[in-house]
């Protein structure tokens, strides 16, 4: 057998060192003469195809890349964990890293990560609504729906023991009269603060009916018979019953506090011996609307006796 020669294995080192050194040059030459460095970069770790009903509930957000060549931008950096095809539980998974263009080395730290999968739970919950802005100056809100009037809330456990409530935050400071719009709606805790993460609502919007008018002052008011003549001789009235005895007023205006009575039509009572009913129609006054605007008159009327007659 041959003997190997020392000298000559290391002369061939040398020649293969050589051309690695050229090769290198060659590349980094074609690169457009950017210079070669080494550098840590930290960046967003990436999780894919995360199975459906499945939530994150522990996982590190960054990792760092170590990166050696001449590459030009840092924002092309991708790392992630593919958790396709995982079930809720805890797992060690590797840390795979998208070639980076220029880059002649890479290497991520740490090279695994742990990441705990949780199933989703659900909650239901009533939909409340936030009046954030009034109604303009001189209305005011009537009544206000929202369809639905009910939600569901998905996430991990820990996020959905957090939230207090479902807000639709209301504007209404443009409403008049009666609208329908759609607004989303947002969880809060229980100090009031928007929990944006980490959950989902189902259906994340609703419409919103809301009905605007003119701010309406109103009073209860005391019915007045008023008769026109006088019954037959020998007749008088014994009795007055009207049905409602009060009325309803609203008014643009401030009611005045004096006013305490409304007047019916005339009734006509001339010449009658027989008691009788009348629906008459409550006086109008200005500024004012009545309900009901028609009441109901019993005027009961007797035969005066002969003894006092005389």
């Amino acid at each position: 057998m041959e003997a190997r020669n020392p000298k000559k294995s290391r002369t061939g080192l040398k020649v293969i060192s050589v051309v690695l050194a050229v090769l290198l040059w060659i590349y980094i030459g074609n690169q457009g003469g950017t210079s070669t460095r080494q550098d840590t970069v930290e960046v967003n770790l990436q999780y894919l195809h995360l199975g459906e009903g499945l939530s994150i509930e522990k996982a590190p957000k960054t990792v760092y890349v170590k990166l050696w060549g001449a590459y030009n931008e840092r924002g092309t950096i991708s790392a992630y964990i593919d958790l396709a095809g995982l079930k809720p539980g805890t797992h060690r998974l590797a840390v795979d890293l998208e070639p980076v263009r220029g880059a002649m080395f890479t290497q991520v730290n740490p090279r695994e990560v742990e990441v705990v999968l949780t199933r989703m739970q659900e909650r239901e919950f009533r939909v409340d609504y936030q009046i954030t802005t009034n109604p303009p100056s001189g209305y005011e809100l009537l009544d206000l729906v929202t369809t639905p009037d009910q939600c569901i809330i998905s996430g991990e456990a820990s996020i959905l023991s957090q939230v207090n409530r479902i807000v639709c935050p209301v504007n209404l400071g443009n409403v008049r009269g009666v609208q329908s719009y759609r607004l989303r709606l947002q969880a809060r805790d229980a100090s009031g603060n928007e929990i944006r993460e980490g959950l989902r609502i189902i259906p994340d919007t609703v419409l919103i009916h809301a009905v605007v008018s003119p701010k309406m002052s109103s009073k209860s008011l005391d019915i007045k018979p008023v008769l026109k003549g006088n019954v037959a001789e020998g007749y008088r009235v014994k009795e007055i019953i009207v049905e409602p005895v009060q009325v309803g007023v609203i008014s643009t205006q401030k009611i005045p506090d004096e006013m305490n009575q409304l007047k019916t039509a005339e009734i006509d009572i001339s010449g009658k011996k027989q008691s009788f009913s009348q629906e008459v129609v409550v006086q109008a006054v200005e500024g004012l609307k009545v309900y009901p605007s028609r009441v109901l008159v019993e005027v009961n009327i007797e035969k005066i006796p002969t003894e006092e007659g005389d």
